[in-house]
This record gives structure tokens, C-alpha cells and sequence, in this order.
């Protein structure tokens, strides 16, 4: 027999469970506000509305965000270079490469995923951590 589950009240306890957790942790460390890095190549419409999503939600439970746009110009050897950039910045503790890319040249995005530090890959999307699930 199937189970139906609320998808919105799973996430909401999450969120809440963030929260909570982010609070405790700033009870003892009151300047420590970790940030989320969204990179997103392009201008497609679907995924502003997907990323406008994401800075809500992250506000919401107290993290700070950082949104990284990138023209569709953009390698990628050029994208490559931003997500190494964000893996060695000690101010940011999440990675999210906002999917799919918008570009006119062709780039792996696999590749780009794999690329994240596997301890800020937010999405669970590198290879470590697919393999984890």
C-alpha cells in the first residue's frame, strides 16, 4: 500500500530543525552566521523563481546567502574557477550550482558538481555524497 506524505510539512520541519539547531550553536558563538553560495550561470526565468525560493527559505532559518550570477558567457573553465574559489573561502559553508546551466557554450555539469567540496555541497550532488544515499 502506497503512503502519501506531506511534502511541505517535512520541509517545514526541517527548516525548523535548521533553525533551532543554528540558535543553539549561536548561544555560544553569537557572531557565527553561516552562508549559503548559490552560483547560477544564466538568466533563465524558471530557475530565478527556484533561487528566489532558496534566499527565502535560507533568511528565514538564519543563514546568510551569497548569490554568485554569472553570464551565459561563461566557461567552463571560468565556472570552475568560481566554485574553487568558494570551496577555499572559510566564509562560506554551502555550495548550491543552480541547475540547469544557462550557457551558450557547452560545459559538464557533472564535472562543475563533482567540483564542490563534498562538505559544502548543500545538494548531496557530488559523487562522495550520491554515494552516501
Amino acid at each position: 500500500m502506497a503512503k502519501i506524505i506531506d511534502g511541505k510539512e517535512i520541509s517545514q520541519r526541517v527548516l525548523d530543525e535548521v533553525s533551532t539547531k543554528l540558535r543553539a550553536v549561536q548561544q555560544d558563538h553569537p557572531n557565527f552566521k553561516p552562508t549559503l553560495a548559490i552560483v547560477q550561470v544564466g538568466n533563465r526565468s524558471d530557475s530565478n523563481v527556484y533561487i528566489g525560493v532558496k534566499l527565502k527559505k535560507a533568511a528565514e532559518v538564519g543563514l546568510g546567502t551569497r548569490l554568485i550570477k554569472l553570464s551565459e558567457q561563461t566557461s567552463e573553465a571560468q565556472l570552475n574557477a568560481q566554485i574553487d574559489a568558494l570551496n577555499y573561502d572559510k566564509s562560506v559553508h554551502g555550495i548550491i550550482v543552480q541547475l540547469p546551466l544557462d550557457t551558450v557554450s557547452k560545459i559538464d555539469a557533472d564535472s562543475v558538481i563533482d567540483r564542490i567540496d563534498q562538505t559544502k555541497d548543500v545538494d548531496g550532488l557530488t559523487r562522495e555524497n550520491a554515494g552516501e544515499f
